[in-house]
Order: C-alpha cells, then structure tokens, then sequence
C-alpha cells in the first residue's frame, strides 16, 4: 500500500480538506500492473481503507477527505466497506466517469446513500453534459489555467449554482493570491504553500531571533544541560510544556525544577523535543499545514531510516525533516534559513543541493509526499524496499504528530 494526503487550502489557508491518493500495488514490482491502475481497488476503494487505518483524528478536526474514484471503483461496495463519519468523506469523482446514464445513475444512488461527491478535472465545456446529476454534487474541482478564475466560477454557477468549487494544481503564492480574490472559489490545491516568497530586506521577528538561537545552540555537540534549562525557565510556554512531557514518561518522579526535568530527558532527547516544540512556535505565524509537513516529515524521515540502511542516522534524519520547511518559516533560500541554526555537514547538503548521503531518503520522502507513485516504486525496487514498511512508517508518523498535540 501507498499512501499520501495532499492538503486543500480554504482562502485564509486554513486546512478545509485533504485529498487522499493511494495505490495499492507496487507496479515496478509487478509490471503486468502497469497500465491498468485503474483497476487498482475495484472491489474495495483503497483511500477508504487507508482512512480507516489512519482515523480522522490524525487529521484536522474539521477537515473532510476527498477520495478519489473512478469509473471502476465507483461501483464497488462503498456503503459496505466505509462505516466511519460520511460527512468527513467525499467520494472525488474523475473525467473516466462518463456522463453517461449508467454512471449518472450510480452517483445518484451514492447520492441517496449518504455519500458527498466532488467532481475532479472536468473541463468547462463538457460540463453540461453532467448536467443530470449536478443538482446532486456537493464540490466541482478545476485546473488552475491562465483564464479569469471570476468567469470561470460565473460560467460555473450558470449551469449549476450552490457547487463548492476548488481550483488544483496552482503553482506559486502569486498565483494563490491572484486566485483566492475570486469569490467564487473556496478551495485551494497546489504546490503554492511550499515554495517560499523570499524577503531579504525584511528583518526576523526578535521572538523567532530567540527560537533561532538557542536551536543554534543545542544542536551543537556536549551543550550544557544547566544554561538551556535557565533558558527554558525564562518561558512559560516551554517550561509548562517541559514539564508536561516528562510527566508523561515518569510516575511520582516529584520533579521539583528545570533543571532537574532537562537531566531526567538527557541531552539526547531534550534536543529532540526542543526542536519540534521550537519548529512548532517558529510556525505559529504560518498555515498550521506548514507545522503538519514539518512534523510529519521527521517522524517519516526517521522511521525510513532502517529501510535505506541508515538506522545510525535517524536523529539526524529527524532533524532534515523538521529543518525542510525552514526556508519557508523564514521566508529566505534554504541555504540562508540554515546558517540561522547549526545542523550538520550532511543536513546542509542534503537540504540545499539534495546531495550526499541523506539525499536520497529526503528526495524519496519528497516524491511519496507528492505521490509520484511510479519514482516512489522504482526507488523501492532498487533499493529493495517493502511497500509495507514505508507505509505503516508513514501511518505511524501520523499518528505521532496527532500525539505530539495531544
């Protein structure tokens, strides 16, 4: 199983949805695949089973999930094999389904049983052909094209007002801008919320300056227990979530200071936690999504370790997750945003030429992240990967960041 959840922005870019992209097969390794993914869960929708492995509550707690189906899978048993919340699932309806009566029916009769339903990439011109069951969809997705988003949600709510529309694939924050003024879109979808707009001539908010320097500070090696306790006593926020961290791993442990908390955690594991409660308060004035890849990303990371042969690694691999979205918290290049911390050679490099050792697992976290299922299965063909483990190592860092706020 494969398995990625690609965020759906709302106009002041707050998570409104996830799209879920999944397959269920490694076609590298079985080739007679290739070609015919379409039939990859016609009995079974697999983005439904892999919600029921991850539960809505690793998601946002408002945020619904687009699964995609197709003119396969949209017959399969879906009231049978989805028993969880319908209102959190949306079953995201492709062009393979034909505006023809046996599938018009079908959504009908999905329609009927509960089901919300979005229809994905449908060209403007063709959907008036749709125009039976329209009454009946809930979302309508569009391509982002260099046409005015204002005549194309006009020409839209002409042939079928009360749709939610959404535009995908749109490309930088420029462009997301320029869109979301359209009052007739609400959902965004695209590369936009990871590139970063780059602000040399602006200074570093003095609290992030703060954050910054003592991340410098502790990831370098053999610091001293005692000045970063001091340092987290000065904050309330820290020390209140210091002390509820160790609570959580020792009973009656009477802890009576700081400085005794930081001991308890050792130098190893305060650096860990440091670090994700830091990206966390560095994130505070960006898209929550932004704290989510960040997190996420170093629990993969780490987890993938064992699978590329690098499990002596896996605190550093850690820590490349959590510094990937540094360029984008600090608005600067990535080789700018790291010499504002203290990471090591290999971090660096990996980070900023996508070379050395650490590479390829970050450029292979980066594909699956984008589901780019063909490179993602070459890679664990040539590496000698199982699917299964990449996957549970992706449920399972879920799950932690769902923990970590927990």
């Amino acid at each position: 199983m494969l398995a990625t959840l690609v965020p759906v922005f709302r106009r002041d870019m707050s998570v409104g949805a996830y799209m879920l992209f999944a397959q269920k097969e490694n076609h590298f390794m079985r080739p007679h695949l290739l070609g015919t993914g379409r039939y990859d869960g016609a009995g079974n929708i697999t983005g439904i089973e892999v919600l029921n492995n991850l539960t809505f509550s690793a998601l946002n707690d408002d945020a619904v999930v687009f699964v995609p189906v197709n003119n396969i899978s949209i017959f399969a048993e879906i009231s049978a094999q989805y028993t969880m919340d319908r209102k959190r699932l949306v079953l995201l309806v492709d062009n393979t389904v034909k505006p023809e009566p046996t599938y018009l029916n079908r959504i009908l009769k999905l329609k009927e049983d509960g089901f919300k339903i979005a229809l994905n990439n449908i060209h403007l011109t063709k959907l008036q052909q749709y125009k039976p069951v329209l009454k009946a969809i809930d979302y309508l997705f569009l391509k982002y094209e260099s046409a005015d988003p204002e005549i194309q949600s006009m020409i839209c709510n002409k042939i079928e007002p009360g749709m939610t529309l959404g535009m995908l694939d749109i490309p930088t924050a420029l462009e997301f801008d320029e869109t979301s003024k359209s009052q007739g879109f609400e959902l965004f979808e695209g590369p936009f919320y990871r590139v970063p707009v780059h602000k040399d001539d602006t200074q570093i908010n003095p609290l992030k300056v703060n954050y910054l320097k003592l991340m410098k500070y502790i990831n370098t090696p053999d610091f001293d227990l005692d000045k970063v306790a001091d340092i987290i006593s000065r904050d309330a926020a820290l020390t209140m979530e210091l002390l509820n961290v160790v609570n959580k791993l020792t009973v009656n442990s009477n802890i009576a200071s700081i400085k005794q908390a930081t001991a308890l955690l050792g130098q190893k594991e305060l650096t860990k936690w440091l670090n994700t409660s830091l990206i966390k308060n560095l994130c505070a004035d960006k898209p929550n999504e932004i704290t989510r890849v960040s997190l996420i990303r170093a629990k993969f990371a780490e987890s993938l370790s064992k699978s590329f042969n690098i499990a002596m690694r896996a605190d550093e691999l850690f820590l490349l997750g959590l510094f990937s979205v540094l360029d984008y918290v600090l608005d600067r290049s990535m080789e700018e945003a790291l010499e504002e911390v203290s990471v090591a050679k290999d971090i660096h490099t990996a980070l900023v030429k996508h070379r050395g050792p650490l590479a390829e697992l970050y450029d292979f976290m980066l594909e699956y992240e984008q589901g780019n299922w063909p490179e993602v299965s070459r890679i664990m063909v040539l590496r000698d990967i199982d699917m299964d483990d990449v996957y549970d190592a992706y449920v399972e860092a879920h799950k932690w960041y769902k923990k970590v706020f927990s």
